[in-house]
């Protein structure tokens, strides 16, 4: 018993010690193209309806975080019954596994983590999931569209990655 408090004192020191995550690395954090993906990404952002940033729909706010490529999103979705859900997301580069990362928690309590992964010219995030015993990926990319503009692509993969089915695509524009 003495064995395994110690090992969890070690666990929680470890992981609430700042100390842990500077001896990941000694490098400091440097830009480069991928680091600098979103850098459109900061604003208020609404999703267009009949043409026109609706911010009655779904809406979300980015601010960037504790450094130049990590940005933090409140979101408001609005399903279509008109259902509002209240989520936040985190959204920084890993400079260790050279990618962008993903957490999202809601406020019905789910929580997520997604991995990024390039594909072409840019930036996904993927997870797997599973619904009723069947596994599949999703993922999803905000592809920049012009100033003040973007589309969020959701797509499916049920072989694995090797294909991917469209799931949504939708329109958003900076209303601030």
């Amino acid at each position: 018993m003495r064995r395994l408090a110690g090992w969890a004192f070690t666990v929680a020191v470890a992981l609430t010690c700042p100390c842990v995550a500077a001896a990941q690395t000694d490098a400091p954090y440097a830009e480069s193209p991928d680091t600098r993906y979103f850098d459109f990404w900061p604003g208020t952002w609404a999703s267009v309806v009949d043409g026109k940033p609706d911010p009655n729909a779904t809406t979300f706010t980015v601010r960037r975080s504790v450094h130049a490529a990590a940005f933090e999103e409140e979101w408001r979705l609005v399903d279509e019954r008109g259902v509002v859900a209240v989520s936040r997301g985190l959204r920084a580069w890993d400079q260790i596994a050279g990618r962008w990362m993903f957490a999202w928690v809601s406020a019905n309590g789910l929580f997520q983590v997604w991995q990024g992964e390039r594909v072409g010219g840019h930036w996904y995030i993927q997870r797997e999931f599973e619904v009723d015993g069947k596994k599949f990926l999703s993922r999803q990319a905000w592809l920049p569209d012009g100033p003040d503009r973007l589309t969020r692509v959701m797509e499916r993969s049920f072989d694995g990655g090797r294909t991917w089915q469209p799931r949504s695509r939708t329109s958003f524009a900076r209303i601030r």
